[in-house]
């Protein structure tokens, strides 16, 4: 999930945990659904009632919610027309069919969206089933009618209630600031931590990617149950739930509990709780994982890993109105007879080599990037003194200019490199000045630099 999502889904945490009542949890539901997602209309639908809605106005007939289930994509609204919708369970184990409903009129809502609004209905979920019982706890002690057994247990349960949210949101404000790896470990350990003496694995493409608890068999097998089937199984002593990345099932969270150790009704509900949450919380990691790796493939050069034309340009425009920033543009000097004489695949390693030596050569501020063939660029920002930029410049020269080891053979290459400076031009307008004085520096002299100058600008590069 990427970031905004995630940082939505934090606060939606905590927020939902510090709900007094059941009324309030769902107006903060509906509120925030409809901010993350762009949304006109959203309610929370128990049984015929509407605890809470926004977008028909104050007090809208509950049967214009109450109608819509799971699998609906479209419905119309008096007032606001056709509209795209998406229902989420709250709880499936909850006799009312508790649901989070969200529509709007632009475009329907992306697998991302669903998986958020998902993980949502689930805290909701959980959350109103803690502040019934609260409710149904006060009642009870008005009356006077409960045993103190059965308080002691309630209180436990509640403990126990709350115990799960707390690391739910440790997991989830832990997300996008740890490795993909060590979530995972978070994910598993916290649902273990929750179920005394049951293991918990989940389980990717049949392998297993992290275990909390002792290994035992089964776990591939029940998780691939989980896969097929799309949703939760039980299969002897183990339990799981499919875990998705954009909505695609990638494997499944898998629960094994010791022989004896099920305990009472209530307690398999629990645990069939802190399944589908911990499954939740993967399917978000995982999503968020996937969607900043698709991010930075789009905007990386596949071969150097260096940013691409695309982002650099992006950055040097959003740079270039700010303080004092200069552009490096370099051309490599006989990588043509690099191709030709030791093949593509020389080229290739060259031009890695290349990078590595240019992302060494600048400061962690600067910014190198390949714009295509054997061109590269670099975004200098700030610059501290007049001459800085022809500093670096030379500093990279010298560092391509040192011989490279491609494929056995002992092979050279120099960079040309031409300088322009910020001064309000857009970036267009300064890679092409750059350009320029890149092109002077080969005609002049192969393997230096030059900064750009206005009586430049007439000259034509030619094939070089």
């Amino acid at each position: 999930m990427s970031g905004w999502s995630t940082l939505q889904l934090t606060e939606f945490f905590s927020a939902i945990t510090r709900a007094g009542t059941v009324s309030t949890a769902a107006r903060l539901a509906v509120q925030r659904a409809t901010e993350a997602t762009d949304a006109e209309v959203a309610a929370v639908v128990s049984g015929d009632q509407v605890p809470a809605s926004v977008g028909l106005g104050r007090t809208p007939s509950p049967s214009l919610f109450t109608s819509l289930g799971p699998g609906t994509d479209e419905t119309t609204f008096p007032g606001a027309g056709p509209m795209y919708l998406t229902v989420h369970v709250l709880d499936r184990d909850a006799p009312t069919a508790d649901r989070l409903i969200v529509a709007r009129a632009d475009e329907p809502f992306a697998a991302e969206e669903r998986q958020m609004l998902q993980g949502m209905a689930r805290v909701l979920g959980l959350a109103l089933r803690s502040l019934r019982t609260l409710e149904a706890e006060r009642q009870l002690r008005l009356e006077q009618e409960r045993e103190a057994i059965a308080r002691l247990e309630l209180v436990e349960a509640l403990e126990r209630r709350e115990r799960l949210l707390e690391t739910l949101l440790r997991v989830q404000r832990s997300a996008g600031q740890l490795p993909l790896a060590e979530v995972l470990d978070m994910i598993t350990s916290g649902a273990a931590g929750l179920l005394d003496g049951a293991t918990v694995a989940l389980v990717l493409r049949d392998a297993v990617a992290s275990v909390s608890g002792e290994p035992c068999e089964g776990l591939v097998f029940a998780a691939d149950r989980a896969v097929t089937a799309g949703a939760p199984i039980t299969c002897d002593d183990l339990e799981a739930a499919p875990v998705h990345i954009n909505g695609d099932v990638a494997g499944a969270l898998v629960i094994a509990v010791p022989s004896g150790a099920a305990g009472p009704g209530v307690r398999d509900a629990e645990r069939r709780d802190v399944l589908a949450a911990f499954a939740e919380q993967a399917s978000l990691a995982l999503t968020g994982a996937h969607t900043l790796a698709a991010v930075h493939e789009a905007h990386h050069d596949p071969l150097t890993r260096l940013p691409n034309r695309a982002l650099f340009l992006q950055r040097v425009e959003e740079t270039v109105n700010h303080g004092t920033a200069a552009l490096l543009y370099l051309d490599l000097d006989l990588f043509k007879q690099v191709n030709d004489t030791l093949g593509h695949a020389a080229g290739d390693e060259l031009l890695r080599a290349v990078a590595g030596r240019l992302r060494a050569a600048v400061r962690d501020t600067d910014m190198p990037a390949r714009l295509g063939g054997d061109e590269f660029a670099v975004l200098l920002e700030p610059l501290e003194y007049p001459s800085q930029a022809g500093d670096i410049a030379q500093r990279v020269i010298d560092a391509i200019a040192h011989p490279y080891d491609i494929a056995g053979r002992t092979v050279r290459t120099r960079a040309s490199v031409g300088i322009a400076y910020s001064g309000g031009r857009s970036a267009e307008r300064l890679l092409e000045e750059a350009d320029l004085a890149m092109y002077r520096a080969k005609k002049t002299r192969k393997g230096t630099y030059q900064e750009f100058e206005p009586h430049m600008r007439p000259e034509l590069p030619q094939a070089v």
